[in-house]
């Protein structure tokens, strides 16, 4: 019985003889065979180039199928010398069963780390010399982010800096006309208690006078000895107790009652003791006042929003001068922007065409200018830090930059928040290394006080209490916000921890701390969506043992990478503080009560989050930046 092989192989031996035959038949002969025929004739010593090449072809392919590890193909190759035929059937590996197939191998491609093209380096690959080119060229990048990272060194003139921006002819005239301010001694005066005298000697006036509804006068002085003994008494005890007498809550008085009917937020208030019943009057009676002026604030003017500064704003300065406002932010890129906004505060003026007002610009830093304050004593000096690692000021009288601080070697170089004492001496700063310095402006710059790590983490924020310059406070990365008296400084070593007065944590991190005008009142902010009000702090007693238990106003705070963080700046003459809202606008929060006065929005301006601010120290204004590098006035 024949099998199917045998006859395929039949078929295909009557194809081969056949093909024999045409071959050998001269008429089916073509002239290219003829021709190839003819050159066998000249050169039948060898094989010809072609054979040898596909002979060449032939033992690599092997080669190749050896390496790959199939044995049956190669067989089949070896016994038939070339190329197999396609028509012919392969043997089956076993009776009756499939064919095996054989699994390739996957070759693991090692990922081997990025290497710089020399094709964007416009190098040529040649060898030795595109090394030494492409090193020359690492070298040359290299040395462009040190002169970036590096920080202006001397003296800088308007000239040396400026960006072109504004005429520095026009600016120097204003400065010199800046210089000429004399500052108010009384500036630091609460603005309402200034205002309220008339109400509280009316009051009390009254009470005297026995015209309190029950016609009896009230009488404020010891009657005789006994009363005396028992009022030094009660002092003893007063001052033994300390202050954790200041921390019980209060009887609810006309204050926190006048500020509940307005208030849909927290109302409890703690009222501090000291306070007469005519104090309480007093605040109760101005405050709808203060309210109607804060939340009559608008941006007016010809020009609503002003690009002050190049990049996003990342602090902001108002100088005192209530008749010339001057107002001055800084960028992430170190440059300080001026704002002079005499012409833009009339309602009825009206600018020409293409006409710019009067701003101006100068790259006083090579890196972000973190924080910026003018000189409580001398408001021709304005301070800025800088991560560059330098504290410069601005000179107004001599219209120079000067260098007050370089970092040393082994600290960070990246400085934060600044913060002076009430004597313009001291100013204090903050570092990334948990650190805060002291500095007195009056000595060398490469000279400092001392350095001290107050944190485990990066220092955000360091506040100087107006009233107490030996407390400060500090906020930081590690989430805790923490109250130190600087006069303990000295009992300890170098590489001990300080132990701090109080200590108040947060869920997160806290991004700013900072004390209230009069000292007594506290003001933090935090990732944790919440914004705490310190109240009834009177840093003046000796032994501080806690920190009181805050209001708490909730407060979105994410402001993610491309928005400046958001702060609560104090007024310097109101009990009330500013913090930038995530919906494009401004919130203002009374101190007492923590209640929301106003919120300051104009949907047709503000494009972006004002997420930084700043409070005119005379005059019921408000300057806010944004990541744009525009500002806007609030008044």
């Amino acid at each position: 019985m024949r099998t199917r092989n045998q006859d395929n192989n039949k078929d295909s031996t009557k194809i081969k003889d056949k093909d024999k035959e045409v071959e050998n038949d001269p008429a089916h002969t073509s002239e290219s065979d003829r021709d190839d025929d003819n050159d066998g004739d000249e050169n039948d010593d060898g094989p010809s180039e072609y054979e040898r090449m596909r002979l060449e072809n032939i033992r690599r392919n092997r080669e190749l199928m050896e390496q790959l590890d199939i044995p049956q193909t190669v067989a089949a190759m070896s016994s038939s010398r070339g190329r197999p035929d396609r028509n012919k059937r392969s043997a089956p590996t076993s009776e009756g069963g499939p064919k095996k197939r054989v699994e390739k191998k996957v070759k693991t491609v090692e990922n081997l780390p990025r290497r710089t093209s020399n094709r964007l380096a416009n190098i040529e690959p040649d060898g030795a010399v595109a090394a030494k080119k492409l090193e020359d060229y690492r070298e040359t990048v290299n040395s462009l982010q040190q002169i970036r990272s590096a920080r202006r060194a001397g003296i800088l003139s308007m000239a040396d800096v400026s960006n072109g921006r504004g005429d520095d002819t026009k600016f120097e005239k204003l400065l010199a006309e800046m210089a000429t301010y004399v500052p108010d001694k009384a500036r630091v005066k609460d603005a309402e208690d200034e205002s309220d005298n008339d109400a509280e000697d009316s009051t009390v006036k009254k009470e005297e006078d026995g015209e309190d509804g029950d016609n009896k006068k009230i009488k404020h002085e010891p009657s005789d000895d006994k009363d005396i003994k028992k009022e030094q008494d009660t002092k003893s005890e007063d001052s033994k107790v300390g202050i954790k007498k200041y921390f019980k809550p209060a009887t609810r008085g006309a204050a926190a009652a006048a500020a509940a009917s307005t208030s849909n937020v927290d109302t409890t208030k703690a009222s501090h003791p000291s306070q007469s019943r005519s104090t309480a009057l007093k605040f109760a009676d101005k405050e709808p006042s203060l309210r109607k002026k804060v939340q009559a604030l608008r941006i007016k003017g010809p020009w609503p929003t002003i690009k002050v500064c190049e990049g996003r704003v990342y602090c902001m300065a108002i100088h005192e001068n209530k008749d010339k406002i001057l107002v001055c932010g800084g960028d992430i890129d170190g440059n300080v922007g001026f704002w002079d906004l005499d012409e833009s505060l009339d309602e009825d003026y009206e600018p020409d065409y293409n006409e710019q007002p009067n701003t101006y610009q100068y790259k006083v830093h090579t890196r972000t200018l973190s924080s910026m304050q003018y000189s409580p004593t001398d408001p021709t000096k304005l301070y800025t830090t800088s991560y560059d690692g330098s504290v410069r000021y601005f000179d107004l009288t001599k219209a120079k930059i000067l260098e007050s601080y370089v970092v040393k070697a082994d600290a960070s170089d990246h400085l934060g928040s600044i913060s002076m004492d009430s004597t313009g001496q001291q100013l204090w700063f903050a570092d990334n290394d948990g650190a805060v310095t002291l500095k007195d402006v009056r000595t060398p710059k490469d000279e400092m006080v001392y350095r001290k790590v107050l944190h485990e983490k990066k220092v955000g924020c360091v506040n100087v209490n107006p009233k107490y310059s030996n407390l400060i406070i500090t906020s930081s990365l590690d989430r805790t916000m923490k109250i130190w008296d600087i006069r303990t400084f000295g009992q300890y070593k170098a590489d001990e921890a300080i132990a701090e007065i109080a200590e108040f944590p947060h869920r997160l991190s806290v991004t700013s701390a900072m004390w209230s005008p009069d000292g007594m009142s506290i003001a933090s902010t935090s990732y944790d969506d919440n914004v705490r009000i310190f109240n009834n702090f009177d840093p003046a007693l000796p032994d501080i043992k806690e920190i009181p238990e805050p209001v708490r106003i909730h407060h979105n705070n994410q402001s993610g990478r491309w928005v400046t963080m958001l702060r609560a700046v104090w007024s310097h003459q109101f009990n009330w503080f500013s913090i930038g809202n995530m919906n494009k606008s401004v919130d203002i929060y009374s101190r007492g009560t923590g209640d929301l006065m106003a919120n300051l929005r104009d949907a047709q301006v503000l494009t972006t989050v004002p997420a930084v601010n700043a409070w005119h120290p005379n005059r019921v204004l408000l300057a806010s930046g944004m990541a744009n590098g525009k500002m806007v006035i609030w008044r």
